[in-house]
């Protein structure tokens, strides 16, 4: 669908302007869905450690330039700010916490919520990752649109942005979702500066890593893409006697990089070296601190998470992306580097998974603009064999027949995208009977609706406990959980288990008040106060997907 650049007959004019209407309509389309839809997805896991807290802090700092914000055991807020981040468990492990991501979300917070009153403090955060929808989609639907098509960039964008467990990752994941927008602007600056010849353009490209290096430590692995397709496809014509310029335009971008991380993590000011390390140190050792039945397989989860027909077009895909890398076609060599990378990296000695994919989201991206190849090859060979099908009408429609199926599965899904398992998994169902790692909501998105369900039915001055990701209810108590109900210390966000104290204390007072318990299915995060609930009582009510539950709220009796 791409004619040349001097082809000006109105045909390649019309072309032209649906190239750049199309991501804009993909945008509005996708805001149109997940705006309204925010207020149905609790704070996650990470956020309520930590994501929100230093985000307000630095934000604070970075606004204010009052280094009492750098001091993190202290509370300089006045005592009405919203909301109380405080509670954050993590408030005194700044290591564990990347600052871009995190500032950018509490400054979408602090203007849409505490400026304009639009959203509830936490939705603001979340709203960032919509926010970015516009230059992501944009920028990544373009850079496709003019190298593969419009077919291959628009199916693209709509295969990303509709598989489930990246979907819901957009809406409550500041951290994640995030990365996969930076990483791959990254990816298409640094192409094109490369494509074009442009030491400017790469050396500027460093910008863009060094936001990237500043959401998450996935990012340090980005430099092996460039130098995988420079060692497999050549640097190209643009670069022809200009090798040493090319080396140090990437040396300078790796500079800039650095340089744009540590500007922006305070953190690392006093000490950037040993502070980075005793980052890097965190990460290393992950794996001796996960314990084995929360261990998910990149690979598996990747396979099983993904919707089907997202999986057939990457496999049709592969075809003309593997010969065109034959043929050294860098472009091509770009989405296979950059997916080897991702997903190699798992193969280090002291590398570990878990919580599905989103420890690699960024792998999506080449993985649809593969799949955009696919659904381009299916309706350019569909066109041949019935000329027909060749126009643009019915481009259009063979094309929605394409991705409808895959982006049903967001709608078929709502709100639990979470816990969604394709059909090789046997579904939400089959990934349960298998006792699939994080098989159900395992970060506590859910938990929104469990509140809101709580709010208008329990009695007055009723007690719950949240035996699975406590502290996700606990940050958004205040502004989210009725007044009158009180939120009992039942578990810590280190361990699973139960003070047998705690434990013998609540079943003492649930034989005087009303006390509920809520929690999400995890089952490698499963108590004893889950299980006795399990084992004893009816739920009040049960959220499921696929029949199975995903939220339950009991009304607790202790054991006769």
């Amino acid at each position: 669908m791409n004619e040349g650049p001097g082809d000006f007959t109105p045909r390649t004019f019309r072309a032209a302007e649906l190239q750049l209407l199309v991501p804009f309509l993909l945008t509005v389309l996708f805001w149109c869905w997940s705006f309204p839809a925010l207020d149905q997805y609790n704070v996650t896991w990470d956020e309520a450690l930590g994501d929100f807290f230093f985000g307000e802090r630095y934000l604070s700092f970075f606004t204010s330039g009052d280094a009492a914000y750098l001091d993190f055991q202290k509370n300089p807020y006045p005592s009405d700010h919203r909301p109380d981040l405080f509670v954050s468990p993590y408030k005194v492990r700044p290591w564990e916490y990347y600052p871009v991501a995190n500032v950018l979300a509490a400054a979408t917070s602090a203007v849409l919520s505490r400026t304009l009153g639009l959203l509830d403090p936490f939705d603001g955060f979340h709203a960032l990752n919509l926010l970015l929808l516009l230059p992501f989609i944009v920028f990544f639907h373009r850079f496709l649109a003019r190298r593969e098509g419009l077919v291959a960039a628009t199916a693209a964008v709509v295969l990303l942005l509709s598989a489930p467990r990246v979907f819901c990752h957009m809406m409550a994941n500041i951290k994640d979702f995030p990365l996969l927008v930076f990483f791959t602007l990254t990816a298409v600056a640094g192409f094109r500066a490369l494509e074009k010849g442009s030491v400017a353009g790469i050396v500027g490209s460093g910008v863009l890593l060094g936001l990237s290096l500043g959401v998450k430590a996935n990012a340090l692995f980005f430099p092996a893409i460039p130098l995988l397709v420079l060692a497999l496809g050549g640097a190209g014509e643009p670069w022809r006697g200009r090798r040493f310029q090319l080396a140090l335009a990437l040396v300078a971008s790796g500079v800039v990089a650095v340089a744009v991380m540590v500007a922006l993590w305070p953190y690392l000011w006093e000490d950037p070296v040993g502070h980075f390390a005793e980052n890097l140190r965190y990460i290393s050792a992950r794996r001796s601190y996960t314990r084995f039945e929360s261990l998910a397989p990149a690979f598996d989860a990747l396979l099983l998470t993904t919707p089907t027909p997202f999986l057939a077009l990457v496999g049709i895909g592969l075809v003309p992306c593997l010969k065109r890398a034959l043929r050294r076609d860098r472009l091509a060599l770009l989405y296979l580097s950059w997916i080897a990378v991702v997903l190699g990296r798992f193969l280090l000695p002291q590398a570990v998974n878990f919580d599905g994919v989103r420890h690699f989201l960024e792998v999506f991206p080449p993985l649809a603009a593969v799949a955009g190849l696919g659904a381009a090859t299916l309706i350019g060979l569909a066109g041949r064999l019935r000329p027909a099908l060749a126009s643009r009408p019915a481009k259009a429609a063979l094309l929605a027949l394409l991705l409808l199926p895959g982006a049903w599965q967001i709608v078929a899904t709502h709100p639990f995208q979470i816990a969604y398992w394709n059909a090789l998994a046997g579904g939400t169902a089959g990934a349960e009977k298998l006792n699939l790692p994080q098989a159900g909501d395992y970060w506590g998105m859910s938990y929104r609706l469990g509140m809101d369900w709580l709010n208008e039915n329990a009695e007055p001055n009723a007690l719950l406990a949240v035996p699975v990701v406590e502290h996700a209810v606990r940050l958004v108590a205040p502004e989210r959980l009725r007044k009158d109900i009180v939120l009992l210390a039942t578990t810590t966000p280190v361990s699973h288990r139960i003070d047998p104290e705690r434990l013998a204390g609540l079943r003492e007072v649930a034989g005087r008040h009303v006390v509920y318990v809520m929690f999400v299915e995890r089952r490698d995060w499963a108590n004893e106060l889950m299980v006795d609930c399990l084992r004893r009582l009816r739920p009040e009510v049960v959220w499921q997907l696929d029949g199975v539950p995903v939220l339950s709220i009991y009304r607790y009796l202790p054991p006769a």
